[in-house]
């Protein structure tokens, strides 16, 4: 599923060094021109919602080490049905559907992008915004009680009372930690807050999601690149053991190279905090906002 993510921001970053958007309309100066960004949008993230995700996952496997190089493979799915029916299911179609809410908030960003990158839409950022910010939102709770949750929590009849106090206290830490950070750099710069110090709030309360995230990348980097690479020259593996379609070849391309520029991108971003935060350059927010 983030192989969409990768194509959608090869894309945005595509898009942006040609756009700056000088002006913001407001409601009451509406045009129908300004809707076309929405519904197009819309229409690819349907296309998404009903073609492209469930094909993706329409050959998912699980293997599980049972002795040193020896893996015991389950296949989830063979078909686009069954892969609908796993999509259907509690908590998998809440986090797909906040995947595909983030979707949508970058698909109307990349339309607005591409009919008037000299003029944005007010409606459609406060769309953007909501669609975008959810996800964010939610993701670092959730993924703080999925690494705390027990053995015990995922069993069936496991007790709502102990989830539910679980959740609250997740969020009671995830918050406060935010703002804590958050408090101790307004004093740190008189009572202002600045954007080095925004940054690293930010950082705080994303913390769950990224090191969940690189724990998971940083186990099965090596074993997704060379898989994929396998599955770009239309070669059977592990990960992809049906024929690998045209379409399947070239989103795994598009991985393969997301996955070859993780590690600089990460170093990147690692050297341009540090840089931020000891010498203190005359553009750090400039460098914050273009990311190094």
């Amino acid at each position: 599923m983030r192989k969409s993510v990768v194509a959608l921001l090869l894309a945005a970053i595509t898009l942006f060094p040609l756009a700056s958007a000088s002006s913001v309309a407001k409601p009451t100066d509406f045009d129908v021109m300004y809707l076309y960004p929405l519904f197009l949008a819309l229409i690819i993230a349907a296309m998404l919602w009903k073609f492209f995700v469930p094909r993706q996952l329409s050959a998912l496997q699980v293997a599980f080490e049972i002795d040193d190089n020896l893996y015991e493979v389950h296949r989830l799915t063979r078909t686009v049905d069954d892969a609908r029916d796993i999509l259907q299911q509690g908590r998998v179609a809440f986090g797909v559907g906040l995947y595909m809410m983030g979707m949508l908030g970058v698909l109307l960003l990349i339309s607005e992008l591409l009919f008037q990158p000299d003029v944005y839409f007010e409606p459609n950022l406060w769309i953007i915004g909501l669609f975008v910010l959810l996800p964010i939102l939610i993701s670092p709770w959730e993924t703080m009680n999925a690494q705390l949750a027990g053995k015990g929590d995922t069993r069936i009849g496991a007790t709502t009372i102990g989830t539910g106090i679980r959740r609250v206290m997740t969020l009671s830490i995830l918050v406060s930690a935010t703002i804590i950070t958050l408090i101790y750099g307004i004093n740190q710069n008189n009572g202002r807050i600045t954007p080095v110090w925004l940054a690293i709030t930010m950082l705080v309360f994303m913390a769950p999601t990224i090191l969940a995230y690189g724990r998971i990348m940083g186990a099965s980097w090596n074993m997704l690149l060379l898989n994929k690479w396998r599955t770009a020259n239309g070669r059977r593996n592990p990960i992809d053991p049906d024929k690998p379609s045209f379409v399947n070849r070239l989103f795994s391309l598009l991985l393969v190279l997301f996955l070859v520029t993780m590690p600089v991108t990460a170093l990147n971003g690692i050297v341009t905090v540090f840089h931020v935060l000891y010498n203190s350059p005359d553009n750090a927010e400039e460098i914050l906002n273009y990311g190094g």
